[in-house]
């Protein structure tokens, strides 16, 4: 049916148009016919521009005395996921003394126990020492803005059954200070550093503005009912200028990425060598909510 009705309308055409604009139509039409005849088993992934060795997630965080690293090797075919790296030396420096990591049970994980009090306002230093090669980051911790009620990034309206219905937007821009966010309610984990895979939990406030002012983001966010008695707690993480510039410019090539995003970069973390990742360091306040205190 396409073919015949295609033939009937390139005739009508060939009678009604001048030869210029014929010629001219053939030839879109048949670079739309043989675009669409690409098949799904001739999709290829590209080769990446660059490999790394060594990929570094977490740091240190004030509210728990256990810390954790992960190292990975970033994976080059998008059906395996990275491999961890093992028997590493990892250290970090607070300004005062070294804190030793060592590896735990679950492979590429290194934890270390800090009963120091928080170094604010100072540099931490990680060293790792991997495979002959040296590798280095540094990052600074900030103070946390303790959680004010009149600043939470979620919204909360009750229902006329006594219910109350939340949004809380991924992404919310025009803070002062940029922060990660872990709220936890119902079968939502208690917010554990050592969870790297749960990502999907954090939100984030972000001091730079939104990326794209002339297009809709992406309308990421999450929704919750709970009923007034129900208890929300709140993670406000501190996260200093340089992480939440990286964590930008990650969500421009993800969560922001579309027909009129920028043009792909590299993002850059803050670790030495030929690696990727960030190191961070990071103050933490918490604090529970009934689901009625919310409104």
């Amino acid at each position: 049916m396409l073919l015949v009705s295609t033939h009937g309308l390139l005739t009508a055409l060939k009678f009604n148009m001048r030869p210029a604009r014929y010629i001219f139509l053939l030839c879109i039409l048949a670079a739309l016919f043989s675009s669409c005849k690409k098949g799904s088993d001739e999709i290829e992934f590209r080769a990446p521009g660059k490999v790394y060795d060594i990929t570094v997630e977490g740091g240190i965080n004030t509210f728990y005395r256990n810390q954790y690293i992960r190292l990975t090797k970033p994976s080059l075919n998008p059906d395996s996921l990275p491999a961890a790296i093992r028997n590493a030396v990892v250290t970090v420096n607070d300004g005062r003394a070294d804190l030793v990591f060592k590896e735990t049970a679950e492979a590429g994980i290194y934890s270390a126990t800090n009963a120091r009090s928080p170094n604010y306002n100072q540099a931490y230093r990680l060293t790792i020492v991997y495979n002959g090669e040296t590798y280095t980051a540094v990052d600074t911790l900030r103070q946390v803005v303790n959680i004010v009620d009149d600043y939470l990034p979620l919204a909360v309206s009750k229902t006329n059954d006594g219910q109350y219905n939340g949004t809380i937007p991924k992404h919310t821009f025009g803070y002062l200070n940029p922060n990660k966010w872990w709220i936890k309610y119902g079968e939502i984990p208690l917010w554990n550093p050592s969870k790297f895979m749960l990502t999907q939990y954090y939100n984030y406030t972000h001091f730079l503005g939104s990326p794209n002012s002339l297009y809709p983001l992406t309308n990421l966010k999450r929704t919750f009912t709970l009923g007034p008695e129900d208890v929300v707690t709140i993670y406000k993480i501190s996260i200093s200028e340089g992480y939440a510039k990286y964590l930008y410019g990650v969500f421009l090539e993800t969560d922001w990425n579309g027909l009129f995003s920028a043009v792909p970069v590299n993002v850059n973390g803050n670790i030495s060598g030929n690696s990727q990742g960030y190191f961070s360091v990071s103050d933490v306040d918490m604090r529970a909510y009934k689901a009625k205190e919310l409104r």
